[in-house]
């Protein structure tokens, strides 16, 4: 199944039906877990009693957001359906309070299905059965890791005027970014560098500095192209994300049940 989808910078926003009734537009994040829904009118909408409620996570300084669970959803995208999923509503809307065309986001559910090809460009999404499909030789084959429902990369980064970095990265439709590191090595990356705002999490601001780049690669796959990396501290997480600055350059295939992806220069 192609069909089209808008954009919301250089996210990609699908529209979607939850249970035949409710039509919103969600972001596809490949680093969440579940559909979240944004906004406390949602709640009204499902007819059940949530079955529990759950902490959501991000990236942000702020507190961490709360949600309610509803279970044994539908949803559809043209002819792609997905039946018993599981919803999360949160009532704060957060960082999409700006824009009332965008709603939630949508990730791991839908992707663990099917395997998705999309360009930023023609802003076309392809769907395919993840079990059966085939990737095109026009693409160049990188091996994925899942690691907590997200598309891992083993990676190189090359910075200017230092040694490389090694680090897993995954490949984060949900963020706008191009390049971004979570590090634990405040010496290596933070002496005497600026802070600043490096974008916007569902927890609130991210906060870092910036380094130069040469290029990255992702497995065997290389990206010759300078660019800042933005890089924030976190004393648990020692991994990065390559985001939607870098893949709008390329058509992208992404296979969870078959752990490869493909990427084709536009």
């Amino acid at each position: 199944v192609t069909f089209r989808f808008n954009s919301y910078g250089n996210l990609i926003l699908l529209p979607v039906v939850v249970n035949d009734s409710i039509s919103v537009n969600l972001i596809l994040d490949t680093g969440c877990r579940n559909i979240l829904l944004f906004g406390k009118r949602f709640e009204k909408l499902f007819k059940v009693e949530p079955y529990q409620k759950i902490r959501v996570g991000g990236l942000g300084e702020g507190r961490p957001l709360h949600g309610k669970v509803y279970l044994e959803n539908k949803i559809s995208m043209h002819e792609v359906i997905g039946e018993k999923i599981p919803i999360v509503v949160v009532a704060s809307q957060s960082l999409f309070a700006k824009n009332s065309n965008v709603h939630g986001i949508i990730g791991y559910d839908i992707l663990i299905k099917f395997e998705i090809e999309f360009n930023l460009i023609t802003q076309l999404i392809t769907f395919r059965r993840a079990a059966t499909a085939e990737m095109s030789s026009e693409y160049d084959r990188i091996p994925l890791k899942i690691e907590d429902c997200r598309p891992v990369i083993v990676s190189t980064i090359f910075f200017n005027g230092r040694e490389r970095h090694e680090s897993d990265l995954t490949l984060d439709t949900g963020s706008a970014l191009g390049l971004l590191l979570k590090t634990t090595d405040a010496k290596k990356f933070f002496n005497g560098m600026p802070k600043k705002i490096l974008g916007y999490g569902l927890n609130g601001n991210v906060i870092g500095s910036e380094a130069m780049t040469e290029k990255i690669i992702l497995e065997t796959f290389e990206i010759l192209r300078p660019m800042m990396a933005g890089i924030t501290l976190s004393a648990y997480h020692n991994y990065g994300s390559v985001g939607m600055e870098i893949m709008k350059d390329y058509a992208v295939v992404l296979n969870y049940c078959k752990s490869y992806a493909g990427f084709k220069r536009l």
